[in-house]
């Protein structure tokens, strides 16, 4: 018995000019078929010849790095960039014979490394996974074109995980729309690109009133993450509290981690909770509240076993090492 979830996070476009974060970074990378742009200091620029067919940027999540390819006239060329201890690593993954990249030739597998130390790098051991039940393609172009909060959500989730702290600031700008509750508002206005953040709506949606904002906007990936995860997941000491707020008809979310309890897998489906699962890391009472509507629910240890039945909001004797698999929610 396992929850898990199938769908690889890598959202892409073909569009030139198209931009992202780089994973475990606040920097912003601009991708032209024969230019790259890395923040606001560094421009890379690749000698190849036009029209670049099948030209591509891709932020994989999943590996945590970001991909630039296409096929122009002398061949097939992929760059990949990922964030590092104080800098930025481009690597030739794969190159035509001749491929200049500012000048100097460089053949696959040879790497560049820009070293700044406006670059601070954090990447989590653990990233939480939200699934709401959607498994298209992740082109980005696309997905803005239909803005199905159910195929934004996951990634914004993950990214918003995947950024050095920035310590606590006011919502200002766009984050007034998060602090006010209008999430596909705020997902509207405070994004561009491949959810690169900002503060002004540039694109004059009539989202938010124009005005003056501070701070580092990659806040607003790191608040968005916060509020996204309490939805579905809350915890106060031993007391945590599942699907507290969602409004999705289904979906899952795995490796939440529980504070000085364990780790948690849930999935939901026609609104009702269906299965979670706790592995525990200690020894003790935890209190399991439910979903409005749901009293009660089945633990077991083993999915061979029968089970017992427990009340929600009373409190469960754990035991560090073991899993409880919670099942048969009943009104």
């Amino acid at each position: 018995m396992k929850i898990s979830i199938r769908e690889r996070l890598k959202p892409f476009s073909h569009t030139p000019g198209a931009g992202c974060l780089i994973p475990g970074t606040c920097w912003e990378i601009e991708a032209f078929p024969a230019l790259v742009r890395l923040g606001k200091k560094y421009e890379i620029a690749l000698h190849v010849t036009g029209p670049v067919k099948d030209f591509t940027l891709e932020q994989d999540l999943e590996k945590n790095y970001v991909s630039v390819f296409g096929k122009a006239q002398e061949g097939f060329y992929r760059l990949q960039f990922q964030g590092k201890e104080g800098g930025i690593e481009v690597m030739v993954v794969k190159a035509p014979k001749l491929f200049l990249v500012n000048g100097s030739p460089l053949r696959a597998n040879e790497k560049l490394f820009f070293a700044d130390e406006e670059v601070d790098f954090f990447l989590p051991k653990i990233c939480e996974r939200l699934s709401l039940g959607v498994s298209k393609a992740q082109d980005w172009d696309l997905v803005l074109r239909r803005f199905d909060l159910k195929e934004i959500l996951p990634v914004l989730y993950c990214l918003g995980q995947k950024l050095p702290l920035i310590k606590p600031q006011p919502l200002c700008g766009t984050g007034k729309l998060l602090e006010e509750g209008h999430l596909e508002s705020f997902c509207r206005a405070a994004f561009s690109k491949i959810l690169v953040p900002r503060f002004i709506d540039d694109q004059h949606q009539g989202l938010s009133l124009p005005g003056i904002a501070a701070g580092n906007p990659c806040f607003l990936l790191q608040e968005a993450a916060s509020r996204i995860r309490s939805l579905f997941f809350c915890q106060e000491n031993d007391r945590i509290s599942l699907l507290p707020s969602s409004s999705f008809d289904a979906g899952r979310m795995t490796k939440i981690q529980a504070n000085g309890m364990g780790e948690i897998d849930i999935e939901w489906a026609s609104r009702t909770l269906r299965r979670a699962i706790l592995r525990a890391s200690f020894t003790g009472e935890a209190i399991l509240d439910l979903p409005k509507g749901l009293r009660s629910f089945r633990v077991r240890t083993s999915p061979s076993q029968r089970g017992d039945r427990h009340q929600g909001g009373k409190p469960l004797m754990m035991e560090s090492g073991k899993t409880y698999f919670f099942d048969r929610f009943h009104k």
